[in-house]
């Protein structure tokens, strides 16, 4: 069990090295423990508000979703290594929630605010390319899993919305499959096997 550098964890993410690093909204920073530690070994803080998601590509470099307060709303990207941010992706960005990064290091970002989207930038854009609306209602977690397909835990306000929804790869169109047995407010997903390390 990891207690120590964690208040009110959001999400957390794997590195290449098979470290962890924790989005601590509670402590306002990111914090990284060594493979098998419970101690963190590096702390970011620099460009932090509420960080809230995180996401590692296969470069190394780390992005965190600022959630809020206000117009703090982004993406801080953090390169190899550094403890302060490279840039700032703000454009597309509504109190952004889940983060997550592909075979091919695209960036898909949930957004909270209404009307929900998914925006997904390619690699070192700061501009989306691509919308995705389609069935989404509060959308919080993302994953990728190596096949390309996401799937998006879609918190929504009625139970009907309550659900994982799967997009196939390049579709803006979610696919018929829906899973919504035994989910009350689904936040988070994982994908098994993982794109890293």
């Amino acid at each position: 069990m990891i207690t120590k550098g964690i208040d009110y964890p959001g999400y957390c993410a794997i590195d290449a090295s098979g470290d962890l690093w924790v989005a601590n909204i509670g402590g306002i920073d990111v914090v990284e423990y060594m493979k098998g530690s419970t101690t963190p070994h590096a702390t970011i803080t620099k460009g932090l508000t509420y960080p809230i998601g995180i996401a590692i590509d296969h470069k190394g470099n780390i992005y965190v979703s600022n959630y809020r307060p206000y117009s703090a709303q982004n993406i801080q990207v953090y390169a190899p290594g550094s403890k302060s941010p490279s840039r700032t992706i703000t454009d597309g960005v509504s109190s952004p929630v889940g983060i997550a990064v592909d075979a091919h290091d695209r960036l898909y970002v949930t957004n909270q605010d209404l009307p929900s989207q998914i925006k997904e930038y390619r690699f070192g854009q700061s501009t989306p390319y691509r919308t995705i609306t389609e069935m989404l209602s509060y959308p919080a977690g993302i994953v990728v899993g190596k096949n390309g397909w996401l799937y998006v835990a879609n918190g929504g306000q009625y139970s009907d919305e309550r659900a994982i929804l799967e997009f196939p790869p390049h579709s803006v169109k979610p696919s018929s499959k829906k899973i919504t047995q035994g989910l009350f407010d689904p936040t988070g997903v994982a994908y098994y096997p993982p794109l890293l390390p």
